[in-house]
């Protein structure tokens, strides 16, 4: 008995149904009907749920399944998982110190700075101490993110009491967009330093610092300080009293070139092209001179300060009281300025 005519119809748009759904699973689209987009995949991250040590186990498994899911429970495990990735990094299995590495790569450009700060800790350590192969694409992965390395190291000092200042004195936050790519004339450590010497390690990672001025009362010492310096040997570092006069000056004679507005030498009535002749009573031939003499005195200090001075083409000798500054409340002004 033949198929009814209805039959008929219902079979073929059955058929063509099959055949336009074989052809968007193959495509995506049909000429002329508009195919929605595939949902889209859930976006939460679930945290992992096992103990790191075992997922780092499983990173050596037969299964592929089962050694990627690790891989990405590993990276949900958060800062702790880092120093352990550091570990399996360093051991033989070549698939697994590879995937500890891009773990640690991963986690390096996550938000949560505690994350970022482990990882970049245990990135170095690899970069530094590592096996041969290791330690290569452990420092690759720290060159390929340099713009967001230096980024994260200037939010550090910064976070922890560092100054930033150009090359007239004037505070700046290096990450401004006008800054970006331009060297970092001068970090000023201070009594405010809360970084102490583990605080130097985001220092070390300052590439485009040109000096780093330290003031007395920074908690830095001479042994981690001389260690910075052999890290980064083209650093220049400056070593200042807690007191400040303000000026800046040609070394021998003891001429001053710039007088910081709003200072103490400044205050005073110093002027350019004036020559320091004593200092507290004190005979002063050069700059570095003038700079170890205000070593000795304290923000707050009356000093007298003798200069010569060329007026109407005559020299005389002049007397200035000066009540000298502290750095801290040099960068004050700075701000106030801006």
């Amino acid at each position: 008995m033949g198929d009814s005519q209805e039959e008929r119809e219902l079979m073929g748009r059955r058929s063509f149904g099959v055949v336009l759904l074989t052809v968007v699973l193959l495509t995506g689209s049909v000429e002329g009907i508009a195919v929605p987009p595939p949902p889209p995949l859930p976006r939460t991250i679930l945290a992992a749920t096992r103990p790191v040590g075992e997922l780092i186990v499983e990173l050596e498994s037969h299964s592929f399944a089962r050694r990627q899911r690790a891989t990405r429970e590993l990276y949900r495990s958060g800062a702790a998982a880092a120093p352990l990735l550091g570990r399996a990094a360093r051991g033989d299995k070549l698939e697994v110190a590879a995937r500890a590495i891009g773990v640690l790569e991963r986690m390096y450009t996550a938000r949560d700075l505690d994350v970022v700060a482990s990882s970049e800790s245990v990135l170095e350590g690899l970069a530094e101490t590592g096996p041969r192969s290791v330690s290569r694409r452990a420092r690759k992965v720290l060159e390929s993110h340099t713009d967001l390395r230096q980024r994260r190291a200037v939010e550090q000092v910064r976070r922890l009491g560092g100054i930033f200042k150009d090359a007239q004195d004037n505070v700046v936050d290096p990450n401004n967009s006008r800054m970006i790519g331009h060297p970092i004339v001068t970090l000023q450590l201070g009594k405010g330093w809360k970084g102490g010497g583990q605080g130097l390690k985001f220092v070390r990672r300052l590439t485009r610092l040109r000096s780093l001025l330290i003031i007395d009362g920074a908690d830095t010492s001479d042994e981690q300080l001389a260690s910075l310096t052999a890290a980064v040997p083209m650093l220049m570092v400056v070593r200042r009293g807690r007191a400040l006069l303000g000026v800046k000056s040609f070394s021998m004679p003891c001429q001053i070139q710039e007088v910081r507005p709003g200072l103490a030498a400044h205050r005073a009535g110093v002027k350019v092209g004036d020559v320091v002749q004593k200092f507290d009573g004190k005979p002063i031939s050069d700059f570095q001179q003038l700079v170890d003499l205000i070593k000795s005195h304290r923000p707050g200090d009356k000093v007298i300060l003798t200069v010569s001075r060329t007026v109407d083409g005559q020299k005389k000798i002049v007397t200035l009281k000066v009540t000298l500054d502290s750095w801290e409340a040099a960068s004050r002004v700075t701000k106030k300025k801006k």
